[in-house]
C-alpha cells in the first residue's frame, strides 16, 4: 500500500471537507443531496450525492464506496489515504470522517450502492454494510401540445422535449362551469365536440425531480374548421357546377333557322290566288 504523510493527507481531507461546507452554506441546499440508507434517494442530473458515514467510537478504519460489485473508492481512516476508480477520479471526494461525495451525477450513475467499513482496530467489530438506493434524473423541459382536427375527431397530445421517465398528465378548465378534471396519459382523444366549445386544456409534464405546465388550448380552433370545412366544400361545389356549365354549352352545336323548300303545288296554289 502505498504511503502518504498523513499531515498533508489530512490537510486535503480537511479543506475538501470545509470546501462542502461552505457550498452548503453559501448556496443552500440547492444541487446537494444527502443518500438515505435502506431507501430511494431521487437526485437530478449534475448534483453532488453524499453517502454519510457513521464509524463507532475512535477505532481505525476503512471505507469501501461499491457500485455494482466494484469498489469506486476506497479511503483508511488511520492514513486518510484515498484509493478512486480510474472512472471516478474526477468525481469523488472525501470528507474528514470517510463520507462519500459523488460529484455531476450522470443518469448512468442511477443504481445500488453500499458503503463498506471494516474496523481494524480495537475488538474487531464485525464489518458494517448500508444500502443505498440512487435514481438520478433529467429535469423535464416545457411541454407542448399539438392538436389534431379531423372532422368531430380530436387528438391531443403533450410532449416536453427534456427529461427522463417523465409522465403526463391534463387538467380542463371549463368556463362553463366551475367542474375540472384530470386525466393522466400523453395524448386524449375525443370523438365528438365537447357542449361547451371554450373549454381549455393544460398538460403536465413531471418527474421524480421537476414539474412544468403548458400553456393552454382551446378547442375552439377545431370548431372553427369544422364550421369553415362545409363552406369551403359548397363553394368548391358551386364553382365545379359552373365550370361544367360553360363546358357543355361550348360543346353544344348552334341551331340556324332555315325555311322550307317552295314545292310546284305551292307555286300553283300561289298562281290561283293571284288570279282571283
Amino acid at each position: 500500500m502505498m504511503k502518504v504523510n498523513p499531515i498533508i493527507s489530512r490537510g486535503v481531507s480537511a479543506v475538501n471537507a470545509f470546501l462542502h461546507l461552505m457550498g452548503f452554506l453559501c448556496w443552500g441546499s440547492e444541487g446537494l443531496a444527502v443518500a438515505a440508507a435502506g431507501s430511494i434517494t431521487n437526485v437530478t442530473v449534475g448534483e453532488s450525492v453524499l453517502f454519510p458515514v457513521s464509524p463507532d467510537g475512535n477505532y481505525s478504519y476503512i471505507v469501501d464506496l461499491i457500485f455494482r460489485s466494484n469498489p469506486i473508492v476506497t479511503w483508511y481512516s488511520e492514513t486518510k489515504y484515498c484509493h478512486r476508480h480510474d472512472h471516478y477520479k474526477e468525481r469523488i471526494s472525501v470528507a474528514d470522517n470517510g463520507s462519500v461525495w459523488l460529484n455531476t451525477v450522470h443518469l448512468a450513475d442511477s443504481g445500488l450502492y453500499q458503503i463498506k467499513m471494516e474496523y481494524t482496530t480495537g475488538n474487531l467489530k464485525p464489518q458494517k454494510f448500508s444500502d443505498f438506493n440512487l435514481q438520478v434524473f433529467e429535469p423535464v423541459s416545457s411541454p407542448t401540445i399539438t392538436v389534431e382536427c379531423l372532422g368531430n375527431n380530436i387528438s391531443l397530445s403533450c410532449s416536453s422535449s427534456q427529461g427522463s421517465e417523465v409522465t403526463y398528465s391534463w387538467e380542463t378548465l371549463s368556463p362553463c362551469g366551475n367542474d375540472s378534471f384530470v386525466h393522466l396519459g400523453q395524448r386524449m382523444e375525443f370523438y365528438a365536440l365537447p357542449l361547451c366549445e371554450s373549454v381549455t386544456y393544460r398538460c403536465t409534464a413531471q418527474n421524480p425531480v421537476s414539474r412544468a405546465t403548458s400553456d393552454p388550448v382551446s378547442l375552439a380552433v377545431c370548431t372553427q374548421v369544422g364550421l369553415w370545412v362545409p363552406v369551403q366544400c359548397a363553394m368548391l361545389a358551386l364553382l365545379l357546377i359552373g365550370v361544367l356549365t360553360c363546358l357543355y354549352k361550348r360543346k353544344k352545336p348552334n341551331r340556324v333557322e332555315t325555311e322550307p323548300p317552295v314545292t310546284e303545288e305551292d307555286l300553283s296554289s300561289a298562281h290561283f290566288i293571284h288570279h282571283i
